[in-house]
């Protein structure tokens, strides 16, 4: 499950795609909602989600040193 913040005039329309989706979702406070990764991928598709500090994160191999 991850949070995606949900642009502001588009939450609506993003709780509807979910519900059509079926399966669980949770929503948070100010544009918040916790879902699972189809559900995410679904609304980055339908370029629901805000872009700032919304993007996948890449984790670093393990043994790999930072520079």
């Amino acid at each position: 499950m991850s949070t995606v913040k949900i642009k502001a005039d588009k939450y609506g329309e993003a709780i509807a795609l979910l519900l059509g989706m079926g399966g669980g979702f949770q929503t948070r406070f100010e544009r918040t909602l916790v879902v699972n990764a189809k559900q995410r991928r679904a609304l980055e598709q339908a370029e629901l989600v805000v872009a700032n500090g919304s993007a996948r994160k890449t984790r670093k191999v393990s043994g790999e040193k930072t520079k």
